[in-house]
């Protein structure tokens, strides 16, 4: 009991019981939902009703004229008549026998004997949260926690105890307050009586789905037996017919249904994080909703890491030593303070990241957004104090934990794949290696993340001379916070322009946007995109002539250095340009490519006209890709893999046709598509390597 008390951090005092009670804004949401279900599932009964009728009328002709015809046929026609009505009736009611298993390949399970203190820290948490232990615990490798089970028609009817998954890249990341949060917030859900409507109206939501859209069993039954006779075959089409016309009115009353459930959703949110609130404090939840977003976009590189060194034929032991290296350069590359080796988010990270500047209340999201927990959640004035102990404490022999975890990440690779582990260092040495590759100089402020020089007339702009000195003061006018925020704005902008015009053309099922705070009606868009994309055009010649400033200047630093370090500098940036023209001239002509293909990627059929159309157009852009590939051959573009070296070589050394007569040659396009995909994927780096030799000359002449 003392290690317990040790382990499990205080609750918040003096906590207002109407805190964890159902607000206003639930209960309406939960009477529009049960309304919604009501009339659902009224049209339901009128339909099972009027399939029984039609059962009964359907077997009574169906003897009738087996009856009368006592030959095979009538025998087939009479079963395809009774076929209708009992298909129409088992189409209707199939979904009571179904069962939705939750996905928990990969997960482990743990019991109490192996991990008594994380099941004592649960048992109390339970109990604060007033509901029940679940079934089982499990693992699971990734950055996320849930409460599940397995969801059938009688889970509406009968209590069904729920189980608890927890996974690790979760445990990697949180403190134990912050752990905490999290698993109350899970526990939360199901925690009150009033929040028992909620988990009916999720089980009726997962039943209607799976009515309506999970039909592969009962599809291929009906196919079975429409086979067994063409007589037969002709009754089972119009069983079909019938189907999809109960489909199409329920399908209907679903999204009705829907729309209204996850509104819902998200006040079950709201209602959740308030019982989180109130045994391990906002402060904590908030804190961790904000860590959680970081740590699963390094979990995410980590395992993105992983499948790179598998092609050679190495595996990590443990993925949790590598997320932390990745948690800690993210933290460097953003100025974070660290904790457990875990960044810790400021207030103004956040801010740190342009916002769009359009609003739209998403009516089909199932949660809410970040930003509206962290509001309401401090709204709620509710803090604890905090153990920031690393939450692995509630666990015994954490290291054997991870790479059991780990091992289960690899459970589908065959063993021969498997050679080598790696060690944490070595994945340090080559992941900090990797990212230096494409770190720019800070010198630059982040002026060209995400972005390279504008399109220019270089040789005007060598012809030039520069608006101002060439000191320091001109260069970090340059490159000054104030003009890397303004390419940040244009970025946004451009997104924003691109939402705005698929809301005035009818795209986006909503009513209302906001836009810079303002509310709009959707027949506004088109004005309010019109002023957009002003602004876009406005703040695109501002860059241009910043761009332009900044050819001018280093040039005529180069030139005060030297004759041969301007000239060196002038081939760079012509080079640079005629060879970023080249790529964005391939990267066209592959999507041309991969358009001609999609009808086969697709599996569709095409006619003889349009194959030889196709084949021709293949030709046509393979003759352009060839000079452009024979070039970056020679500029050893594609060294580093030397297998798609060897077969950019044989494709630039042959002539395809693709097709002939009536038949595609397969491998011939399996050529084509895969040179596409892959060269690509060496042509960015490329291009990005040679730009960041040229901005770093840049610094070289000035300097």
């Amino acid at each position: 009991m003392n290690d317990l008390l040790n382990l499990y951090p205080v609750n918040p005092s003096n906590v207002p019981d109407t805190v964890t009670q159902p607000s206003p804004a639930f209960k309406a949401e939960v009477k529009k939902v049960m309304g919604a279900i009501t009339l659902f599932f009224l049209v339901y009964l009128l339909l099972i009703v009027l399939s029984v009728l039609l059962s009964v009328a359907c077997v009574m002709l169906g003897i009738g004229i087996i009856s009368m015809l006592t030959n095979f046929l009538g025998l087939a026609a009479g079963l395809g008549v009774v076929s209708i009505g009992v298909l129409v009736f088992v189409f209707l009611v199939k979904f009571i026998f179904s069962v939705k298993k939750f996905d928990t390949a990969g997960n482990i399970s743990i019991s109490e004997a192996e991990q008594p203190e994380l099941f004592g820290f649960i048992r109390q948490l339970t109990k604060d949260t007033q509901t029940q232990f679940p079934r089982k615990i499990v693992l699971s490798p990734e950055v996320n926690a849930c409460v599940f089970y397995n969801d059938s028609f009688w889970s509406m009817i009968f209590p069904v105890k729920k189980n608890l998954q927890i996974g690790l890249g979760l445990v990697n990341t949180l403190t134990v307050s912050e752990f905490k949060a999290v698993m109350a917030h899970e526990f939360g859900h199901f925690s009150q009586r009033s929040m028992k409507l909620g988990s009916f109206v999720y089980n009726v939501n997962k039943v209607i789905y799976n009515m309506l859209y999970e039909n592969k069993n009962y599809a291929a039954f009906i196919q079975g037996w429409g086979n067994l006779h063409w007589a037969i075959y002709i009754f089972v089409s119009v069983t079909v017919e019938l189907v999809k016309g109960i489909q199409y009115i329920l399908q209907k009353m679903y999204g009705f249904i829907n729309k209204s459930y996850m509104s819902l959703s998200r006040e079950m949110e709201f209602h959740a994080d308030a019982v989180a609130a109130s045994v391990s404090g906002g402060n904590h939840l908030v804190a961790a909703l904000q860590k959680l977003e970081v740590s699963d976009t390094c979990y995410n590189t980590v395992i993105e890491k992983a499948n790179d060194f598998l092609k050679d034929k190495k595996v990590f032991e443990n993925v949790y030593a590598k997320h932390q290296v990745v948690m800690a350069q993210y933290a460097r590359e953003y100025n974070l303070p660290l904790l457990n080796n875990v960044p810790q988010l400021t207030p103004d990270f956040y801010k740190n990241f342009q916002q769009s500047r359009i609003n739209i209340k998403n009516q089909w999201a199932s949660h809410p957004t970040r930003e509206d927990r962290e509001k309401h959640l401090l709204q709620l004035h509710i803090d604890a104090v905090a153990d920031n102990r690393p939450a692995w404490i509630l666990f015994s022999d954490p290291a054997s934990l991870q790479k059991k975890v780990t091992d289960s990440l690899y459970r589908t690779v065959p063993d021969h794949l498997k050679e080598q582990s790696i060690t944490d260092e070595v994945f340090k040495e080559r992941y900090l290696t990797d990212i230096d590759v494409y770190n720019l100089p800070a010198a630059y402020n982040g002026y060209f993340d995400n972005h390279q020089l504008n399109e220019m007339d270089f040789q005007q702009c060598f012809s030039d001379l520069p608006d101002a000195a060439i000191n320091t003061a001109s260069f970090s006018d340059l490159f000054s916070a104030e003009k890397t925020g303004f390419l940040q704005s244009l970025r946004m902008n451009e997104a924003d322009a691109q939402l705005l015009e698929a809301i005035a053309n009818k795209q986006a099922d909503i009513k209302t946007f906001d836009y810079n705070g303002e509310k709009y009606k959707v027949g506004a868009a088109a004005t309010v995109l019109e002023k957009l994309r002003k602004e876009i055009e406005a703040q695109k010649i501002q860059v241009q002539q910043n761009e332009e400033k900044i050819v001018r200047f280093f040039y005529a630093a180069a030139k005060l250095k030297s004759d041969e370090a301007a000239q060196g500098l002038k081939t760079r940036y012509l080079l640079y340009d005629q060879h970023k023209k080249k790529l964005e001239e391939y990267t066209a002509i592959c999507h041309r490519v991969v358009a001609l293909l999609s009808p086969l990627r697709a599996g569709q059929q095409v006619s003889i006209q349009a194959a030889a159309d196709m084949a021709s157009g293949l030709r046509k852009e393979s003759n352009s890709m060839k000079p452009l590939l024979a070039g970056w051959i020679e500029q050893k573009a594609f060294d580093k893999n030397a297998s798609l070296n060897t077969r950019v070589q044989q494709f630039c050394g042959v002539n395809y046709h693709y097709f002939s007569g009536d038949s595609f040659f397969d491998n011939e396009l399996k050529h084509l598509h895969e040179l596409v995909n892959e060269t690509m994927l060496e042509l960015i780096p490329h291009q990005f390597k040679e730009f960041k030799t040229l901005l770093e000359y840049q610094l070289e002449v000035y300097r």
